[in-house]
């Protein structure tokens, strides 16, 4: 078999509104939340907006076989048991199909000593699951029930004690009308309840269980005393009801009416819950809002709307106005809608759009839209005036229009042109305009390296041909075809979202298209085909090294030696490093490619599924997975791939779970143990990834990724000597392979790891060392730069520090994200050298490129003379 690596993705990406499936594509949902009923597999989730998408699945696959004849075979059920058959439905009806559990009990069963005879397969199933259930903390699926557990206590989306409500509703009737709410959605992504029909219905008897009504007492009467609420009212479950009605179970707004609650002086008697609420609620919350207890919350959503880089802030404001006023409005798909989405300020239920909760609606309400709309005219009489626009030409309005057409709105340019015709000597009579513009446009395009717009042309060109995020050979290709056919459909991926991100193409209903006409000038099909034939001439596609080096087939056997194929750049893009504004987490990409043995239809559906993920269609490349496992579930490979791709997607729970299958059935599937730690670090389970990176190291110890991986969760537990010792062994290794170019990308990472470990020791001077050696290896690589400059700053050489970070802001390509945190670190910087007006401007500046830079924010208050 042959493994290829692929460049993780960062955390950074904006989180998807997402749209509603059809009901023929929720029937053929992603394995993990397929229910089985009477030899019929069902999916769960119309509603929530799963990371698995649909899109392609016939509706022929409707009866998806996940546990079957090979799941008999790979686990001997046949040698346990007469009837092998009535066993495994035995194992489904506890399960319901849950891949992990399912797996986990049939591992069991073939760990069982005794032959189950006919009639004895229930109650050989039970006493297993018995051994499941009691003390379910220390036993054998404790991980997997920990993790759900975790995202219904302490959930980010939604106010933990709505989803314990609602899950006890549902435990207690059965089921409950799906009504597309927000907590209805999570508790379908946490995998606890499935969606049958119209219906929600606990998705498993093990679940059931675990999870039981005296389990939903515990943790209800644990929430509650973070605020003491049974000490404040009588009733105080119905009090809880009134605090959702106002919040929709929006968390930060329901944990602050909780203290607010908590607070408050008097006992809340029997019936006066709503008006007590809705009192604290007006003059805590709404009145005078941005001096109230929720400022910063609603500051961000504010800023987002009228700041928004993704699409234009009136079009957002229309649409937010349009759903206002009318309740809801149709889901179309579009960017704008996806955006409202992403910021919080609407939900998605079934087909509709709504406003997410009554504060919302009240703090942002008409009258706050129509001021907001008066002050976004960013191309009209005000721009007419302020570049005196009507002092050069005779129509001036038509003049703009002029410009408009040729700059599509984007600001940087149409600014630009307005400046240069405020400086043409000539007065611009009627009927001159169009002429006028297209010469200043040409003045623009020809040499334009060294032109008026050339740093705003270059940094497109730069995100184009050196792209972090996407293969730059794809993004090429992907605006060729933009090029030659005007418009392609949208299809929500990977590379279609850096196009539009870099702002060199916008989307247009379901289409995109290129931004504007001086881009289509300066980014030609000659200029296209250029940058292609050098990607061509550049990529190291035809080569292939094993982890010792040598060179080997496209393909190997099954028996063979593994073998890293690398079809597009080195050993270096597995390197797992992400640098968002949260910091450095782990997401690796070892994707295994190919093995002979399998049957044709499945390799090629393999084939197929990796091709999609190298494309970044994480969620078309899990539905192809999917199809697999239901041709053959015990395809290690497939599981393991497949969690990776949700590890793409941020969906960490899942990607474990998909992991640790494929070890379960290959024990020795070293990739998938490297795959299980990283899902695990991400999920701050630093312990346990550990433990699955050390799995990982005892199976190939020669491959330096697990040990940086390694490295990580041991940073994340303060084990600095260890860690120390971990990124070594990374760089001895490194420093083995004998290709330059591969060797100098990696020890620059490797090396830059070293300095992360370093500083957190505080050893500042031995840090900076490692960050110059990562520097000497690769000059432009970010997280060196960012160390050194934080290095510096530990050394208190702080105006060594900002000459760091103002290179790095004045001339590093940087993404959005990187540059926000340079700002961040500029401004740490100068407050710290006592050059506070310089530091409140640099945190400015990082706010305004990510508005909900929490960091940014708490430093910009800290930052005082």
């Amino acid at each position: 078999m042959n493994f290829e690596f692929k460049k993780g993705h960062p955390l950074e990406l904006p989180q998807s509104g997402g749209s509603l499936q059809n009901p023929t594509q929720t029937k053929l949902l992603n394995l993990e939340l397929v229910v089985q009923q009477e030899h019929k597999s069902e999916t769960s989730n119309r509603i929530y907006q799963s990371a698995l998408n649909q899109s392609g699945v016939t509706p022929e696959l409707t009866h998806l076989r996940l546990f079957n004849r090979s799941t008999i075979k790979l686990f001997k059920l046949d040698e346990k048991a007469s009837r092998p058959d009535i066993l495994l439905e035995e194992v489904l009806s506890w399960t319901g199909g849950q891949p992990f559990l399912t797996q986990k009990l049939c591992q069991l069963l073939a760990e069982f000593e005794a032959l189950i005879g006919a009639g004895e397969e229930a109650a050989t199933v039970q006493q297993i699951v018995q051994s499941l259930i009691s003390h379910w903390e220390t036993q054998a699926a404790s991980e997997h029930l920990k993790s759900i557990c975790f995202g219904l206590v302490t959930n980010k989306q939604c106010d933990p004690s709505s989803l314990l409500q609602l899950y006890q509703q549902i435990l207690y009737l059965g089921e409950v009308p799906t009504d597309g709410s927000p907590v209805q959605a999570e508790l379908l992504n946490l995998g606890l309840v499935v969606q049958q029909e119209d219906k929600l219905k606990v998705s498993n008897r093990i679940y059931q269980s675990v999870f039981n009504q005296s389990w939903i007492d515990q943790e209800l009467a644990r929430l509650r005393p973070l605020f003491k609420l049974d000490e404040k009212a009588s009733r105080p479950n119905v009090l809880l009801q009134e605090v959702v009605s106002w919040t929709g179970g929006q968390p930060f707004l329901t944990q602050k009416l909780y203290q607010l609650l908590a607070e408050f002086e008097a006992l809340i008697g029997a019936g006066e819950e709503a008006a007590t609420v809705q009192q604290l609620v007006e003059t805590r919350l709404i009145n005078h809002w941005e001096t109230q207890a929720a400022s910063e919350h609603l500051k961000a959503i504010r800023f987002g709307l009228v700041r928004n880089k993704q699409c234009d802030p009136s079009s957002l404001l229309r649409l937010y106005q349009q759903i206002l006023y009318l309740g809801e409005v149709a889901t179309d798909k579009s960017p704008v809608q996806a955006e409202l989405l992403n910021l919080g300020l609407v939900v998605q239920q079934k087909d509709k759009l709504k406003v997410s909760n009554r504060i919302y609606q009240s703090v942002f309400n008409q009258k706050w839209i129509d001021q907001e709309l008066a002050r976004l005219r960013p191309f009209t009489h005000s721009t007419i005036k302020s570049f005196k626009l009507d002092e050069k030409a005779s129509r001036p309005d038509i003049l703009l229009e002029e410009v408009l057409s040729w700059t599509g709105g984007q600001p940087f340019l149409t600014q630009k042109l307005c400046q240069l015709l405020a400086e043409f000597e000539a007065f611009i009579g009627a009927g001159e305009e169009a002429a006028r513009v297209q010469q200043l446009v040409q003045s623009l395009i020809s040499h334009w390296e060294t032109q008026a717009a050339s740093e705003h042309l270059k940094s497109i060109r730069f995100g184009l041909v050196k792209n972090k995020q996407c293969d730059s050979l794809s993004l090429l290709r992907l605006y060729q075809q933009i090029l030659v056919h005007k418009e392609v459909p949208a299809d929500k991926s990977l590379v279609q979202a850096e196009l539009v991100n870099l702002g060199l193409v916008v989307q247009q209903e379901d289409k995109l298209k290129v931004s504007n006409r001086i881009y289509e000038s300066v980014f030609d099909l000659n200029w296209v085909t250029q940058e292609l034939e050098k990607s061509l001439e550049s990529s190291p596609s035809q080569k292939t090294r094993s982890t010792q080096s040598k060179t080997v087939p496209e393909s190997a056997s099954f028996e063979g030696k593994n073998t890293i194929s690398n079809p597009r750049n080195p050993i270096f893009q597995r390197i797992l490093v992400l640098l968002g504004i949260v910091g450095l987490v782990v997401v690796g990409v070892n994707v295994i490619r190919f093995n002979l043995f399998r049957q044709p239809e499945v390799e090629t559906l393999f084939q197929q599924a990796n091709e999609l993920y190298y494309q970044g269609k994480s969620k078309e490349a899990i539905t192809k997975y999917n199809e697999i496992l239901n041709i053959d579930s015990n395809y290690y490979q497939a599981w393991t791939n497949r969690g990776y791709a949700l590890g793409s997607l941020q969906e960490y729970n899942k990607m474990v779970e998909s992991c640790s299958a494929a070890t379960i059935i290959e024990p020795k599937a070293v990739y998938a143990w490297s795959c299980k730690g990283e899902g695990l670090h991400n999920l701050k389970q630093y312990e346990q990834a550990i433990a699955a990176f050390n799995e990982a190291i005892t199976l190939d110890s020669k491959d330096p990724v697990f040990w940086i991986n390694k490295t990580e969760s041991l940073l994340a537990l303060k084990e600095t000597d260890k860690a120390l010792a971990a990124i070594d062994e990374a760089i001895k290794l490194f420093e083995q392979i004998k290709e330059k170019e591969t060797s100098k990308q990696n020890l620059s990472v490797a090396f830059s790891h070293k300095g992360k470990v370093l500083s957190q020791k505080q050893e500042y001077a031995e840090a900076l060392k490692a960050y110059d050696q990562a520097l000497a290896y690769n000059p432009n690589y970010f997280a060196a730069q960012r160390g050194r400059g934080i290095a510096l700053q530990g050394l208190k050489r702080y105006d060594e520090a900002i000459v760091q970070f103002n290179q790095m802001v004045n001339g590093s390509k940087l993404t959005q994200a990187q540059k926000a945190e340079t700002w961040y670190y500029l401004g740490l910087t100068q407050c710290r050298s006592s050059e506070v007006q310089k530091g409140l401007i640099a945190f400015e500046e990082a706010l305004k490129l990510k508005s909900d830079y929490s960091a940014a924010q708490k430093a910009k208050i800290n930052c005082t003379p």
